[in-house]
């Protein structure tokens, strides 16, 4: 079985800031790119979940999917989706106490069998001995070889999922019909920021844009990143707003499904989410106002998913 997402478009964005900077802005709708219209499993969730999907359709016996995530994870929210689509047994484990929230809901309702951890143990969970644990209480829970149970790291973040994010730099180039001078997205947990980075020519400059505060995105990127990659990145640290989930009231505004929407006070914008994709273009359009692109440049702006 092949797995079919639908496109994944690049849309010229006339914003009237670019256009007075001189800068030609567009957006990777990577939105699109999704399995199952209407759900997390888009964007960046389905190019880390492809290969865990294609491998797990292909063998002579359908193994468990165990993975981690949050509370409001998109992730976890995504694989349960895929658990349904491709009747796939998935085993989420979710850090803090019991919790009720949409997401959570969803993915029960498409399958997926919860266990909530404290976060104290939740903490243990990249521990060799902790993981092998609770992959032979899976196994003997589900009469399967020990073999059958696989684990996806939190956030579906690996060098293969890494590298498979990383084919969305090739799209971009065929679908602009040259080098982007700047290539930019956010980050959660780095694992798409460093497959676009050791796909990226040195010609690009890519920009990460973490969600969440502090100083330690660029560390974890470089741990994920193949020998002799580009320097050509960085990252912008000053548009998490806070930290993770955090951002100002005012740009929620109601919405039919599942997530939270997010305006910015902003024209001729895509739909946006307000953890990732709403700090993005925030922060691309206040560094295109400030100067920092210099006119002439070509910005590509990674809509990496979220939107229900």
């Amino acid at each position: 079985m092949h797995l079919r997402p639908r496109p994944s478009p690049l849309q010229l964005l006339q914003h009237p800031a670019a256009t007075a900077a001189g800068i030609s802005l567009f957006c990777k709708r990577d939105d699109l790119y999704t399995l199952a219209p209407g759900t997390a499993l888009q964007g960046n969730k389905v190019r880390k979940l492809e290969g865990f999907l294609q491998a797990a359709l292909t063998g002579d016996q359908k193994p468990v999917l165990v993975s981690f995530g949050g509370a409001y994870s998109n992730h976890l929210s995504a694989l349960s989706t895929a658990g349904r689509l491709y009747e796939l047994r998935v085993v989420l484990y979710v850090r803090g106490e019991e919790a009720d929230n949409p997401l959570l809901d969803r993915a029960r309702a498409d399958g997926a069998y919860l266990r909530h951890l404290s976060r104290a143990e939740y903490r243990r969970k990249g521990e060799e001995a902790w993981l092998k644990d609770r992959q032979l209480e899976l196994a003997l829970e589900y009469r399967l070889p020990i073999n059958s149970i696989w684990f996806i790291a939190e956030g579906g973040t690996c060098p293969d999922s890494a590298r498979n994010v990383g084919k969305l730099y090739n799209e971009v180039v065929d679908e602009l019909g040259a080098l982007p001078d700047y290539l930019c997205l956010s980050a959660g947990t780095g694992g798409s920021a460093a497959g676009i980075i050791g796909a990226a020519e040195a010609a690009t400059r890519v920009e990460v844009f973490p969600a969440l505060k502090g100083n330690w995105m660029a560390d974890e990127i470089r741990r994920l990143l193949p020998q002799n990659s580009s320097d050509n990145w960085t990252t912008i640290t000053d548009y998490h707003f806070g930290g993770y989930g955090k951002f100002p009231k005012d740009w929620i505004v109601p919405s039919e499904g599942l997530a939270k929407r997010a305006k910015i006070g902003e024209p001729d914008l895509p739909p946006l989410e307000p953890i990732y994709t709403a700090k993005l273009f925030y922060g691309v359009l206040d560094r295109i106002r400030k100067g920092d692109y210099p006119p002439g440049s070509s910005v590509v702006v990674v809509h990496s998913g979220g939107i229900y």
